[in-house]
């Protein structure tokens, strides 16, 4: 997650203080962030030229606060990260892959069993998902996008599941080919 694109984009749409800024990115994305976080990317961001200070404000409260702007950097900058594909990480640890993996080599556990466990939890959990969103709006909301790209990654396991089973049990050769 990209805090600092996220900042830029809020502020690209008009200046504001960094409560604001917070208040903005939680209404947009769904999700929240500290006030600290907000504060320290702030100051990042100016100093790496992609914001200015553009004013102050008065808050409800009657307290002062900073305004902020973006810059023609920032501009670049926030264009650049909105033109770049984002790729997740290979994962350097997948609890099922290692799961599957080291079942796969013990005859006392029932590969098949905990096949089908797994895959009875993913259906229930893709169920739960497609219930959820009756009740939501068909727009492009940050809660909406998260429960899409949710069910596609589980529909993506329940392949993988099948498609572990149907691959070939590891034969004894092929434990010692692959050990070496």
């Amino acid at each position: 997650m990209s805090v600092k694109h996220s900042l830029l984009a809020l502020l690209a749409t008009a200046p504001a203080s960094a409560s604001a800024l917070q208040h903005g990115y939680a209404e947009e994305t769904g999700s929240t962030l500290n006030i600290g976080q907000v504060s320290q990317t702030l100051t990042r961001l100016e100093r790496d030229e992609l914001i200015a200070q553009s004013g102050t404000t008065t808050g409800p409260t009657g307290r002062k606060a900073d305004q902020y702007a973006i810059t023609e950097e920032g501009r670049a900058e926030l264009h650049n990260w909105f033109n770049a594909p984002v790729l997740p990480p290979a994962a350097d640890r997948d609890e099922l892959v290692i799961k599957v993996a080291l079942a796969a080599r013990r005859p006392e556990i029932d590969l098949v069993s905990l096949l089908d466990n797994q895959r009875f939890a993913t259906l229930q959990a893709v169920r739960e998902l497609t219930a959820a969103q009756r009740d939501m709006p068909q727009v492009r909301s940050a809660h909406r996008l998260a429960s899409e790209k949710r069910i596609f990654e589980l529909e993506a396991t329940l392949r993988w599941l099948d498609r572990v089973e149907a691959l070939a049990p590891l034969s004894t050769n092929a434990q010692e080919n692959e050990n070496r």
